[in-house]
């Protein structure tokens, strides 16, 4: 275990993230793959990148690059694969990550489930009236696996098809489910902390003492990042494509907008008010929450399911120590994905860097907009690395 890759998001920065960091402390380099502007569930991260990846360096991480957008707000399967292999890519030798299980041999049994034929028709299909979650359920074999282990799962699913290039390091997960959104544990849930923050609340004494400073200065600097702020321009999205009587057709390609969800949106946008019930009117068993979100977020930006499918072609440099300066120095020839620290870094880089940047300059624009204080697409696109 020389170079351990950590997928994540850190969104916000918490105990059990310190706690998994200080778990692969022997390790040689510890480099994070963390999520950019946008998460996993389709939501804006409450702080910009670097801030984040700050707090992350602070805590033990030697190396902290971007996850790019799309794949950031993917759902398990797209937000997995590009992870692992844009850590492959790079020259990470494991890929260690929270899980409530740790079971290695349960997972991997799982992740061997999710590639039959059968488990990827189902998925395609929103496992009917259950939810595409039932589906990771059946594979582990319990009705109540928690999220993380359905993302181990796609971890290891990953892994598993890159040839196994990649060892798993799976660690136990301490603390709050996932979803608890009450603070009654040592380690509260990134949910728990979240639900403080909306409700105005500091949550500084309930984060590592390592980061707190960081956290202070960047949350005054930037304030708390809200998606509700986009709901204007998705109700004015939908609307306009109600009204302007768009063929359904021409939407198709747009990444999780398949099998009735735009025209569910569309009808949804005429009875909404706001973002909140935009998403609760289109809610169904079958498009869960998160699905609904990164539906939205997709349609706003033009992504298609073929950019989630296109391996990442460069990853931006957010934050390095000196062991993290040393690993990218050693592997500059050996690594298979460029490292980029400005945006004129992309220009020689071919056509699927230029979609790729693309998009993530649709993405800080769309950020600047979730942030309480006015802030240019160009604030965010050109913040320089953070070096220690």
């Amino acid at each position: 275990m020389k170079h351990v890759g950590i997928i994540c998001e850190y969104n916000p920065f918490h105990g059990g993230h310190a706690h998994l960091l200080r778990s692969v402390r022997e390790a040689q380099t510890v480099i994070c793959l963390m999520s950019g502007n946008f998460t996993q569930r389709g939501e804006a991260a409450i702080l910009p990148p670097r801030s984040r990846a700050a707090m992350a360096l602070a805590a033990g991480a030697d190396l902290v690059l971007e996850l790019p957008f799309p794949y950031a707000a993917g759902s398990a399967r797209y937000f997995a694969s590009a992870g692992v292999r844009a850590l492959q890519a790079l020259g990470a030798d494991t890929l260690a990550f929270g899980s409530e299980s740790a079971d290695l041999d349960a997972l991997l049994a799982a992740a061997k489930c999710t590639m039959e034929q059968e488990f990827d028709e189902k998925l395609a299909n929103g496992a009917r009236d259950r939810g595409s979650a039932a589906l990771y359920f059946d594979a582990l074999g319990d009705d109540r696996v928690p999220p993380n282990d359905i993302l181990a799962t796609e971890y290891a699913r990953a892994v598993l098809d890159g040839g196994e290039r990649m060892a798993l390091h799976p660690v136990l997960r301490l603390g709050a489910g996932y979803h608890d959104a009450k603070i009654t544990d040592a380690y509260p849930s990134a949910t728990a902390l979240r639900a403080k923050l909306r409700e105005g609340e500091d949550i500084t004494e309930l984060l590592p003492c390592e980061v707190r400073e960081i956290w202070q200065a960047e949350a005054r600097h930037w304030g708390i990042a809200e998606t509700e702020r986009l709901g204007t321009s998705l109700l004015a999205c939908l609307r306009a494509m109600n009204t302007a009587a768009l063929a359904f057709d021409e939407k198709k390609e747009i990444a999780d907008c398949g099998g009735g969800l735009l025209e569910r949106l569309i009808h949804a946008a005429a009875i909404a008010t706001d973002y909140q019930t935009l998403c609760r009117a289109a809610a169904t068993k079958k498009y869960t929450d998160g699905r609904i979100r990164r539906a939205l977020l997709y349609l706003l930006s033009g992504v298609t399911r073929e950019d989630l499918l296109a391996p990442p072609s460069y990853l931006r440099l957010l934050a390095a120590n000196e062991r993290g300066r040393a690993f990218l120095a050693k592997t500059r020839k050996t690594r298979t994905v460029p490292v980029v620290t400005k945006p004129c870094d992309i220009a020689q880089l071919g056509e699927s860097a230029a979609r790729a940047r693309r998009l993530a300059a649709i993405s800080d624009g769309l950020y600047a907009l979730c942030l309480p204080k006015a802030v240019t697409p160009a604030a965010l696109m050109t913040e320089p690395p953070l070096m220690v």
